[in-house]
């Protein structure tokens, strides 16, 4: 406990004029529900370094998480202590700047499709596409050897073509027949949302360089490809590594920020509240400061982020509020400041 209070007392002394929001969250419409409510009752500053790990989830949902994170604050500082996949990463270029811990990663942004003949699983957007790439690509390379080689018999160039074309023809037209034209015309789609949303959000901070966002959704080739700070560089133009007062925070509260925690509501990190003196409490607690009612009130009392007790485990949340994950850190107090309503 001691390690949370010294930490977050350092984190609000580095930078006093900013916000501190811990999530650990699927990107779903949920989240932006809770985020919403969240920062229109407890915003405080107009800035705020958010400290995100999912492993992905909706786009839509993830559109609407940094639309509203834009909304409340005019400068957003990501910071990265871990994973940060997928509709994370989208969440991500809404941001001024990016901070990417050690072990911290981002993900491409290739949209995933459901299977509609399979369940629970899902293909990347761009499955299709390759696969008109790679036929189209074996065509043109068989049509080619054939023209040469034929050519080289001495055959006219016309002929030569023809045969080629025909064989050329008789390898594609099997390959091609099993693409669906509807499905690939979702897909296409599908992409085409990840494009529309990356520039929408990009537009907040203009931290992408140039030509990246189609990298992010195009050119890399796994959905799960890593994206390590170093990867990052050659993407966004403002990322560094977490400073020591975000690294000793996300130290400190390792059991939420490791990997996503289903159940783990959006929660502020409130500045450390100065403590009574023995005076004081002598002066508020006529019976002094030892009676049962002050004893349980200073174990429940503590700065930001505070501990509760739960039946779950790391990855077991007590209940579904998220107000008692079993870890160092799990609920934060709230500020009771109104903002202005979202868009």
């Amino acid at each position: 406990m001691e390690d949370i209070q010294t930490a977050i007392a350092a984190l609000h002394a580095a930078q006093p004029d900013r916000d501190f929001l811990v999530i650990s969250h699927a990107i779903d419409r949920s989240l932006h529900l809770k985020l919403s409510a969240l920062l229109k009752e407890k915003r405080r500053n107009e800035k705020v370094t958010v400290f995100l790990t999912t492993y992905g989830g909706d786009p839509n949902g993830g559109f609407r998480a940094a639309r509203c994170l834009r909304h409340y604050y005019k400068h957003v500082r990501l910071a990265v202590p871990s994973f940060c996949k997928s509709a994370g990463t989208l969440i991500a270029l809404s941001a001024d700047e990016l901070r990417i811990g050690d072990l911290g990663e981002l993900g491409p942004l290739d949209i995933q499709v459901r299977k509609g003949s399979e369940l629970q699983e899902s293909s990347s957007g761009l499955d299709i596409m390759q696969a008109l790439q790679a036929v189209t690509s074996h065509t043109q390379d068989a049509f080619h050897r054939l023209l040469v080689g034929t050519r080289n018999l001495g055959l006219s160039t016309k002929l030569c073509a023809e045969f080629a074309s025909t064989v050329a023809s008789g390898i594609a037209a099997p390959l091609i027949g099993q693409i669906d034209p509807i499905r690939l015309g979702e897909m296409q789609r599908a992409t085409r949302v990840a494009f529309e949303y990356g520039q929408r959000l990009n537009a907040y901070g203009n931290n992408l360089k140039q030509g990246a966002l189609g990298r992010l959704i195009g050119e890399y080739p796994a959905h799960g490809f890593v994206i390590d700070r170093k990867e990052a560089t050659e993407l966004f133009d403002n990322v560094s590594d977490l400073s020591a007062e975000e690294a000793a925070f996300c130290d400190a509260i390792w059991d939420i920020v490791e990997h996503q925690r289903d159940g783990f509501d959006p929660q502020f990190v409130d500045a450390p509240q100065p403590q009574p003196t023995p005076d004081e409490n002598a002066d508020e607690n006529p019976h002094g400061p030892h009676t049962e009612e002050a004893a349980n009130d200073g174990a429940s009392a503590g700065p930001g982020l505070a501990p509760e007790a739960g039946t779950g485990s790391a990855g077991d949340p007590a209940n579904t509020n998220g107000s008692g994950v079993r870890v160092r850190a799990s609920r934060v107090r709230g500020r009771g400041e109104v903002g202005r309503p979202e868009a």
